[in-house]
């Protein structure tokens, strides 16, 4: 009975005081391997030392990520459609995300969360060959939802 109302009671605190919600990793990934497709032109240029329409095949590890829905995520993948450059690039980038969320419903409520992603940033290249260059872009189009 006391176990019941203590979990009451912190559950009560945490919608009275909302908690903040974290962006999800599978979110992180979907929407930087959107963005490094076709919408951080100046990320990919830096990461793999040639201009580069995207990367295709792109591996994301998200790395560390903090309560403000920022962090670091290490990426892999392989150029797209360009001439001489290397066979893969791989290098960390820096995330930034905002949120959106809706409630819908009287006896069924449901909240939806919409995901943005606000700003990449290469902060290191391991691309063989390539100098570490940074870059500091805001993606656009790249939404996703919980």
């Amino acid at each position: 009975m006391r176990k019941a109302l203590m979990g009451a009671v912190v559950l009560a605190a945490m919608s009275l005081l909302g908690c903040k919600k974290q962006v999800p990793n599978d979110i992180v990934q979907k929407t930087l391997k959107g963005a490094l497709r076709s919408h951080a032109p100046g990320t990919t240029l830096a990461m793999c030392g040639a201009k580069v329409r995207g990367l295709s095949n792109a591996t994301i590890t998200v790395t560390s990520k903090k309560a403000d829905n920022t962090g670091v995520a290490h990426v892999r993948g392989t150029p797209w459609l360009a001439a001489g450059t290397p066979a893969f690039c791989e290098g960390d980038i820096e995330f930034k995300y905002s949120s959106t969320s809706k409630t819908t419903g009287y006896k069924r409520r449901t909240t939806t969360t919409t995901w943005y992603l606000d700003h990449v940033k290469l902060v290191g290249v391991q691309t063989p060959g390539v100098a570490n260059v940074t870059a500091d872009e805001d993606p656009d189009g790249d939404e996703d939802d919980d």
